[in-house]
């Protein structure tokens, strides 16, 4: 039984680093495409709003579980509320 649970936890715990491990591959790989046109501010600022936007994401999530609970009802779609993007900047041409 101590060994089941054991089992258990560890099985969550595990599924819980590899989407965190997921969520970092997916931002690295957005930023080696908008890498070019991004500033070291804008890059901070990115991460900045993108990780006020998942909490707050993850906060609608749990709040609709807890309406959706106290009502009986299916919860609902929760939409990424999406705060900024930082518009990419048009490059000079040389010619």
């Amino acid at each position: 039984m101590l060994e089941g649970l054991f089992s258990l936890v560890a099985a969550i715990a595990e599924a819980v680093f590899a989407l965190i491990a997921a969520l970092v591959e997916f931002v690295a790989g957005f930023f080696v495409a908008a890498g070019e046109t991004l500033t070291f501010i804008d890059l901070g600022a990115l991460l900045v709003v993108l990780f006020f936007e998942v909490v707050l994401w993850f906060i609608l999530w749990i709040a609709e579980l807890i309406v959706s609970l106290f009502r009986w009802r299916r919860p609902k779609l929760v939409k990424k509320p999406i705060l900024w993007r930082p518009k990419p900047k048009k490059r000079k041409s040389t010619e």
